[in-house]
């Protein structure tokens, strides 16, 4: 869990509760719904005066359907490693209009990488930065059987990664992308040897593309081996994608393409089907 302790006044829910002028379980589910900023301490909650006195002044919309700030809430239950809480936050998202697809690009995505600049910043440590990943995955579990999409597919991606590569919601969550968007995904996950995802790949007769996931910089020489090793039992084309490389670093690897994001993988996938 991240250290919040600072010099200011802290103050239980009661407290919270007291000086709201609400119910005790109405200031609870302020907080585990991401509303109101705040840390447990053994099996209690408590707020810091200065975020009970921000949250106060909130114009009661900006907590509304339709207006409530999603990412900052849920980034809150993530530092925290509030599993539930941030289920709760993803709930009533959901519950306001988001649909599943806009959840991942609009909340979890851009909370995951707050997390990953706050612990490249130093502001939390690596064992805070992998408790917030756990929480992401444990809501991508939840939110993966609402991706499903019926119709007929528009091709089979084989998504893996390289050896060295060791952070899995964000392939888990390109998964859930792509099968949405029509495509019949088989997903290896990380930490994948080459001849490993080149024997899946080679297992498969109508594989449109292979996507290899890098979210960690300095893989180059990996990526290279997993593109080999396709290369040497398979045709397919190769996209290598993830904020952990660049397109010059993809194409000098061997890559058929490169895509930041799995909005820019889609759009890839899109061009090789109706260039076979």
């Amino acid at each position: 869990m991240a250290d919040h302790s600072s010099e200011s006044e802290l103050l239980s829910l009661k407290d919270v509760a007291a000086q709201l002028d609400v119910h005790y379980m109405t200031a609870y589910r302020y907080v585990r719904l991401g509303m109101l900023p705040a840390t447990q301490q053994g099996r209690s909650w408590v707020v810091r005066a200065e975020d009970l006195a921000a949250f106060a002044e909130t114009p009661p919309s900006e907590t509304q359907r339709g207006t409530a700030r999603w990412k900052e809430r849920m980034l809150s239950r993530m530092l925290e490693a509030d599993a539930p809480g941030a289920w709760a936050v993803a709930e009533a998202a959901l519950a306001s209009g988001m649909t599943p697809v806009a959840a991942y690009e609009q909340l979890l995505i851009p909370a995951l990488r707050d997390v990953g600049d706050k612990w490249k910043a130093g502001e939390i440590g690596v064992e805070d930065e992998h408790a917030a990943s756990q929480v992401a995955t444990r809501l991508v579990a939840r939110l993966a059987p609402r991706m499903a999409r019926r119709g007929i597919r528009r091709g089979t991606v084989v998504l893996g990664s390289t050896q060295t590569e060791m952070h899995g919601p964000p392939s888990s969550i390109a998964a859930d992308l792509f099968r949405d968007a029509g495509f019949n995904v088989v997903d290896a996950g990380v930490n994948l040897p080459p001849e490993s995802l080149a024997r899946l790949v080679a297992s498969y007769d109508d594989v449109l593309a292979v996507g290899i996931s890098v979210t960690t910089s300095h893989q180059q020489d990996e990526i290279a081996r997993s593109i080999a090793a396709v290369r040497d039992l398979s045709d397919a084309k190769v996209v290598v994608g993830g904020a952990g490389t660049s397109e010059a670093d993809a194409r000098d690897a061997g890559a058929d393409a490169y895509a930041r994001t799995a909005r820019d993988a889609i759009a890839v996938f899109e061009q090789f089907r109706l260039d076979t």
